[in-house]
Order: C-alpha cells, then sequence, then structure tokens
C-alpha cells in the first residue's frame, strides 16, 4: 500500500512535509508533481514491480495526466489486456499504470471494471479537473478538505491536520463517537474534513475551485435473487471465495496470514495453502484465558502445516502502546482491538510484506450474536408497558445476585417502546450499561433508518454493519493498524463479487435456527475441524473490562479525570459509571476506553 497526499496550488515545501507525515504507509519510495497549478505527492511500499519504472505519479503518454494510487487493483493484468488490444502501451509491470490508461480510456466507469482495494486521484489535465475515487467496500481511506477555495486530500486525517486548515470539532461526529466508539461513515472529527465515501468518485474543478460532482457507481443490494439448491450454493461460494484468494495473492513479494483460530481466518488458510508453499501465518496470546483463541490457531496451523508465529499480549503492552497508537490513528478511534492488531501486524511485517484477513465475513455471512439477540430484544420492547413494569424488578433483582452485565443492559429495554432503528442503535452502541441513561440521543441518527427499509431484520441489520460499522470502525482498524508498520493487509472477504452473491442469499442461508454463519460453515465442514466452525465466537477483544480493574485503573483515572482542555461530558455521570464498573456492577469498560482515546487525541493533535 501507499500514501498519497495533494492540493489545489503549488507548494514543493509543503506538500513534501506532508507526504512525510505518511512515510509510514509508504517507506521505499516517493515522488511529487508540482505543476499545473497543484501539487501531489506519493509514499510508496512496493509490492507489485519493485523497479523505479513503478514510481508514482505515474504519467500518461502525453503527460496530460498523472495518478496517484494507494491500494491493489487486483484483476489489473486482465484490464491490462484489454487496454493493450485498443492501443495502449505500458512502461511498467504495475496495477497503477492500468488504472490511468484506463481512465484516459473510459472516464469513471473504469471503477466498474476494477476488483481491489484502493484510493487514488488522478490529474487530468485536458478537463482540469481532479478525478478521486475509493473502492467499493472503502478498505482503503480518503479524507479530503473543501472550504474556501483550498482543496486537499489525503489517506490520513494528519495530513490534514497539519495543512493549516480549521480543526474545529464537529460535534455530531463528536456525539456519534461517544456512543459507538469511531466517527460516522464518510464524516471526520473535524468541521470540515469529509472522507470520500465507499463506492464513490469525486470530481473536483480546479478552474472554479469547488467539487463538481461527488456520484456513487457501486452499491450492494440485498434482495434475494438466488434460485439455487443448498449444495449449489455451498460449491458456488467456494468457486467466488477460491477466487478471491488466488486473485489476492498477486505479490512481488512474500505474504502471509493472520490466523486467530476463527471461522474467517481458518478457511483462508486452508484456501492459501493450496497455493502458498511456505505459508506463515500469525495470531495473538491474551494473558487472561477467557479472551484467549490461541490454541485454536495452532490446532489450524498444525492441520495446514504453516510457519506460525506467536506474540504474547499483556496489559503492560497497552501503556507501551497508547502514545504510537494515537499518532497512527490520528483521529479518536475506541475499538480497543487496535491494539492487537497493531502488534500481531508488526510481528507479521518482520517475515512478509503482505497479510491476508478475514475482516468482512461477519458482516455479509452473518456472523454477529447481535444477529441473534435482536429479535429476543425487540419482541421484549414491544411488550405492553404493565408487563415490562413487572419484568423490571425481576431483573434487577436476579442482577443483585448474578451481577451479569447484560441482564444490567437488558433493562434498558424495559422502558419505553422503541423504533426499529434506535433499538438496534442502543444494542450495538458502547453506551446503554444502565437503565437510569435515556435514549433521546439515539434520535440525532434517524437517518440510519435507511437500512432498515428492508423486509426482515437480519437484512437490516447487516445493510447498517457493512456500510456503516465495517468501513468506519473494523477498516479503519486494520488499515491503521497494518500500514503504521509497512504492512499490505487484503481482505479477500471484501471482494465485491462475493459480497454481491452473499447480498443475494436468502435470509436463511446466513443464519438458521440460530447458527450464524451457516452457508459458509456449511461449505467447509469437510475442510475444517466442528471445534473450529461450530464453537462460541469470541472477536478480537482485549480484556478492558479486567485491565481497568487492575492493571490500568490508576493510568485510566488519570486519562479520564484529570483532562480539562475540551469539554465535552459530564464527569459526575461518569464517576458514577466508573464506581460501578469497579463495584463490578456493570462493565463500563468501552465508555472509558472512548473517553480516553479522545483526550488523547485532543492532546497530540489540537492542543
Amino acid at each position: 500500500m501507499c500514501g498519497i497526499v495533494g492540493f489545489n496550488w503549488q507548494d514543493n515545501d509543503s506538500i513534501r512535509q506532508l507526504a512525510d507525515l505518511l512515510a509510514h504507509r509508504g517507506p521505499e519510495q516517493q515522488g511529487f508533481h508540482v505543476a499545473d497549478g497543484i501539487s501531489l505527492g506519493h509514499k510508496r511500499l512496493c509490492i507489485l514491480d519493485l523497479s523505479e519504472r513503478a514510481a508514482q505519479p505515474i504519467y500518461s503518454e502525453d503527460r496530460s495526466m498523472c495518478i496517484v494510487y494507494n491500494g491493489e487493483t487486483f484483476n489489473f493484468q486482465q484490464l491490462r489486456q484489454e487496454l493493450e488490444k485498443l492501443g495502449h502501451t505500458f512502461i511498467s509491470d504495475t496495477d497503477t499504470e492500468v488504472v490511468l490508461h484506463g481512465y484516459e480510456q473510459w472516464g469513471a466507469e473504469v471503477l466498474k471494471k476494477m476488483n481491489g482495494q484502493f484510493a487514488f486521484c488522478i490529474y487530468d489535465g485536458r478537463r482540469k479537473r481532479l478525478f478521486l475515487g475509493r473502492d467499493r467496500l472503502g478498505i482503503k481511506p480518503l479524507y479530503y478538505c473543501d472550504h474556501a477555495g483550498r482543496f486537499i486530500f489525503g489517506s490520513e486525517l494528519k495530513v490534514l491536520l497539519r495543512s493549516g486548515i480549521d480543526t474545529q470539532i464537529d460535534q455530531r461526529s463528536l456525539d456519534h463517537y461517544l456512543l459507538f466508539g469511531y466517527v460516522p461513515n464518510g464524516s471526520s472529527m473535524l468541521r470540515h474534513v469529509r472522507q470520500l465515501l465507499p463506492g464513490h468518485y469525486l470530481e473536483y474543478d480546479l478552474d472554479n475551485r469547488c467539487v463538481a460532482s461527488c456520484e456513487p457507481y457501486w452499491q450492494v443490494h440485498y434482495e434475494p435473487r438466488l434460485d439455487s439448491t443448498e449444495d449449489e450454493m455451498i460449491l458456488r461460494l467456494r468457486e467466488l471465495l477460491d477466487a478471491s484468494v488466488r486473485r489476492q495473492l498477486v505479490s512481488d513479494v512474500p505474504l502471509g496470514a493472520f490466523l486467530s483460530g476463527g471461522v474467517d481466518s481458518s478457511i483462508l488458510v486452508s484456501i492459501m495453502r493450496k497455493y502458498v508453499t511456505d505459508l506463515r501465518t500469525f495470531s495473538i496470546r491474551f494473558d487472561y484465558e477467557d479472551f484467549n483463541e490461541s490454541r485454536y490457531a495452532e490446532m489450524v496451523s498444525r492441520q495446514f502445516n504453516t510457519l506460525h508465529h506467536e506474540i504474547a499480549f499483556a496489559a503492560a503492552d497497552v501503556c507501551d502502546l497508547i502514545p504510537k497508537l494515537v499518532h497512527y490513528y490520528d483521529e479518536p478511534f475506541a475499538d480497543c482491538s487496535m491494539i492487537p492488531t497493531y502488534l500481531v501486524s508488526k510481528v507479521a511485517r518482520e517475515h512478509v510484506t503482505v497479510s491476508l484477513s478475514g475482516t468482512g465475513s461477519d458482516e455479509i455471512f452473518g456472523g454477529y450474536p447481535r444477529y441473534t439477540e435482536y429479535p429476543l430484544l425487540k419482541r421484549l420492547n414491544h411488550l405492553p408497558a404493565a408487563l415490562k413494569a413487572l419484568l423490571d424488578p425481576a431483573v434487577a433483582g436476579a442482577n443483585l445476585f448474578l451481577k451479569n452485565d447484560k441482564l444490567n443492559k437488558l433493562r434498558c429495554f424495559l422502558g419505553a417502546r422503541l423504533d426499529d432503528t434506535s433499538l438496534y442503535l442502543m444494542l450495538f452502541s458502547y453506551m446503554f450499561r444502565d437503565k437510569s441513561e435515556q435514549p433521546s440521543q439515539l434520535a440525532a441518527f434517524a437517518e440510519y433508518g435507511r437500512h432498515f427499509h428492508h423486509t426482515d431484520d437480519q437484512t437490516r441489520l447487516m445493510s447498517f454493519d457493512l456500510n456503516e460499522y465495517l468501513p468506519a470502525d473494523l477498516l479503519v482498524k486494520e488499515d491503521r493498524a497494518s500500514m503504521a508498520v509497512s504492512l499490505e493487509a487484503r481482505v479477500p472477504f471484501l471482494d465485491h463479487e462475493l459480497v454481491e452473491f452473499a447480498a443475494a442469499l436468502p435470509p436463511d442461508m446466513k443464519i438458521r435456527r440460530g447458527q450464524k454463519k451457516y452457508l459458509l460453515k456449511k461449505a467447509y465442514e469437510d475442510v475444517l475441524p466442528r471445534e473450529i466452525l461450530y464453537r462460541r465466537k469470541q472477536g478480537f477483544g482485549v480484556p478492558l473490562v479486567h485491565y481497568l480493574r487492575k492493571e490500568l485503573k490508576d493510568f485510566a483515572y488519570q486519562a479520564i479525570f484529570d483532562f480539562d482542555e475540551y469539554d465535552y461530558y459530564d464527569k459526575s455521570r461518569i464517576r458514577h459509571y466508573w464506581d460501578r464498573h469497579q463495584a463490578k456492577r456493570s462493565d463500563y469498560s468501552r465508555i472509558f476506553w472512548t473517553i480516553i482515546m479522545f483526550n488523547l487525541w485532543y492532546k497530540q493533535w489540537l492542543k
């Protein structure tokens, strides 16, 4: 992968300084275009064609166009053959040059032909425009600011934070962050900075200094359209996933795989093993057994004879890593699995330059526990008020003895009746661990109701997760963690052809009688043991609930309560949560982590 940056004025010193902020994304080559009233910068991590011929910016034959590109186009060889038949000639063996010639031939339609993960900018000198494009699922990031006649874009927010723009905080993004732990898709924590949405392109008119258009070129449709038997669906699923993995093995540098021991990464390793001779795999071992999956990773590694590397993780790693993470995640980000993701990426980078990941499978095949929890909570929430009033003290009494956080959260659904969108947002949120919390703040995000127009609840939830949670949280986490150590992470489950296939499956092929990822697991029963396929999902979490009561208690208290630079939360209420958490009456670790990461971000980037 690479880092890209650019703006609509000429400044050789500034473009180099801003590009240097992205050196971790591309430490091996750099290049600049400072002419034609614009400045473009590129930092390259060499994956395909390691020669200087592939250095960017890459120019068209008549030099009227040039491109800076981050990512991979996995079907570039087929596109190149098509373009060569149309008369185009190439000077390198890189996919970047294919994208440029594809734009020259087809314009914005080139995006529909590309299979990959990418974000790029093309300077079109003929039309005096900048053309920005982002992949369909939002795997690669692209921020931009269009304000007061100045247009600037970059792979990471830090480029804009250091470019001299107005850094006023966007209140809606902050509200969203406190509820869900990440900034909403398409936005940023800064008022004047946005992200190009997944599956979109943007054209900036250089003469008129304005965005001329911002349009979608792809979106997923969920109508069940497959008139096939279960065996036929299994066969097609295996064909598509195998093809995706094979495409994503294209590389001129060593590659491996993240292996948690869960269903998704284990399936990928089983496919990769057919095509990679000395396959290296990487996992992490936690210091609390209820979070530790390492034995399952070792089991899969032995089955497929991989060269396995494991790193131990403990509370001490958190304090050591936080300053680095606040730098690389240059926007408030509260998914605590950012820590192990960074650590496992760091270990992987010692051995390979590319690593495949199972990210995305849960969103397309139905893997999250909340998909089966939601229908139960919906029925509970729709009970008559009198019956809910009787149930509430019973649940509260049971929780006095059991001290079960899920029971405590259950009481939040015994209040006033909620609409379906707010009900899921409450279930999904980092907040709402206590009945005293009011759901009224969820009304600010009523636009998420657009994902709830589908006829069945399961599809509604998966639509939200694929279009909001996946690009704004999971893919941000993986991109920043891997690129911090100059490692390219690839996600075969997010091949758009596989995503379209999964969206067309009937709902009961994803979740059947409570069995999540039904078809995916069924498809690989002859490949993986049942202990891997059908064990309880653990996720890639961190034992924060324990750490914030023990090892990190003092650090967390100071980070939360000794922060006075920006007044955005009620400290008295947070102290109430703190006391409940320490007494083991509720688990507020995720909201504490949310506050900690915002405070540290503010001190490092805005103070």
